[in-house]
């Protein structure tokens, strides 16, 4: 057996079965994929490299920033009432078409910000989600609404943590830099939004006025600007620069604590900052332990044997059947492995990395995210919301949109060197 095997099975094998072992719980799938990395050097000969090991996840650091300070900002502007006080003009929409693309885009709105689902399911998804169990609904309607919108969410502009792990394969050990996947991830997004509009439209009508708005006008203000910058930072990114997410998210959370006062005192502006921080914190140590994990298989040859198997084949074709194995082994085993697969099916095209074609496999893995039935989407947000729904009957509602979004990345990963010019 090649040592390049040997060493790819034990790392793998370390994530398997440390995945089987907890269930899929996702916070032990980093102490795994870190184990792993580590394993992965020792097998090889090398010790504990603790360059490699820390190098990895630096690649990931300019895109984790991004997503812990979008993370803080989202929560304060849930803490601040902001959301109550968006979603109370929404729910008073005479048409029953307006009002349901207007309730999923409110949910869907924090996970795009942020790139991570669970920002949604806390925050807009809780809202609505409360909101139609106190009318009556049925837990199992206000489940899958909420699990369609931060899905939707997710693979939205301007952040997308799969994307953001997709890339992390395009350049061989470094990165290709998250920019460039607005409009690309945009639309991958509109067909599922469309879909699970149109499908869903009498639940998501179903929403009552509330009386828990609050007066936050200025935070409205604030929340509307930064989406007017990032939507011209995204379209325009060839021509304008306005700094990056980092600096609109930290600027409007500092405008943000000034708006609303301090929260009350420094205690509790404190507490606000550290919980959106704490929300990304599972997403942001996940793509770090994964970037370890890439690293070392790069550092042991594993990635240079992987190159010499896929030589003879097309690289579309290589994509694919790495797409469609993590779907299959993401469904029991959670997201490491397939994580660590989309990053392998993006490496042939190198540093010539298309973000077209990126976006494409990155639709695969947010798929993942749901398709998991153990520690996925759909448990978290029926436990966030207190339904307990059965895994069976809410992915039974999510499959047209999971498909419409593999349709998307699939026309991406073999059409997206040719469409291109016109999407960039």
């Amino acid at each position: 057996m090649r040592e390049e095997i040997l060493i790819a099975a034990v790392m793998i094998a370390i994530s398997v079965i440390g995945s089987g072992w907890k269930k899929n719980d996702r916070k032990w799938s980093v102490v795994f994929l870190l184990a792993a990395a580590v394993a992965g050097s020792l097998v090889a000969g090398m010790g504990i490299r603790f360059r490699e090991i820390v190098e990895g996840p630096f690649g990931f650091l300019d895109s984790s920033l991004n997503v812990v300070c979008a993370s803080v900002f989202v929560w304060l502007l849930y803490v601040g009432g902001c959301f109550d006080s968006l979603f109370a003009p929404i729910t008073k929409i005479k048409n029953r078409v307006v009002k349901s693309f207007a309730v999923l885009l409110f949910i869907a709105l924090p996970a795009a910000l942020t790139g991570f689902t669970m920002a949604s399911v806390l925050t807009t998804g809780k809202i609505v989600g409360d909101n139609l169990k106190a009318n009556g609904m049925d837990g199992k309607k206000a489940t899958t609404v909420v699990v369609g919108g931060s899905f939707i969410g997710m693979i939205m502009p301007p952040n997308c943590i799969p994307a953001i792990i997709a890339a992390n394969g395009a350049g061989s050990v470094l990165p290709t830099p998250y920019i460039g996947f607005f409009l690309p991830l945009l639309l991958t997004a509109v067909p599922s939004y469309i879909i699970f509009t149109l499908m869903n439209m009498k639940t998501l009508s179903a929403v009552t006025e509330t009386n828990r708005e609050e007066k936050s006008t200025f935070s409205i203000i604030i929340f509307a600007a930064v989406c007017i910058l990032l939507l011209v930072e995204g379209l325009l990114s060839s021509f304008v620069y306005i700094g990056g997410g980092t600096l609109i998210f930290t600027i409007a959370s500092i405008l943000l604590i000034v708006a609303n006062k301090g929260f009350g005192s420094a205690r509790k502006c404190l507490d606000t900052i550290c919980d959106g921080m704490e929300n990304a914190v599972w997403p942001v140590a996940f793509i770090f332990a994964l970037g370890s994990f890439v690293e070392v298989s790069s550092m042991t040859g594993v990635r240079g044997l992987y190159s010499l198997w896929i030589l003879p084949y097309e690289v579309p074709n290589v994509m694919l059947v790495l797409i469609l194995a993590s779907l299959v082994i993401g469904t029991f085993l959670g997201e490491p492995i397939p994580a660590f697969l989309i990053t392998y099916a993006v490496f042939p095209i190198g540093w010539l990395a298309n973000t077209v074609v990126v976006t494409g496999c990155a639709a695969g893995l947010a798929c993942v995210s749901v398709l998991d039935f153990r520690g996925g989407l759909i448990p978290r947000v029926s436990k966030a919301l207190g339904t307990d729904c059965k895994y069976g009957d809410i992915i039974k509602q999510i499959i047209p949109i999971l498909v419409a979004t593999l349709c998307m990345g699939l026309v991406w990963v073999y059409f997206g060197d040719n469409l291109s010019m016109l999407i960039l």
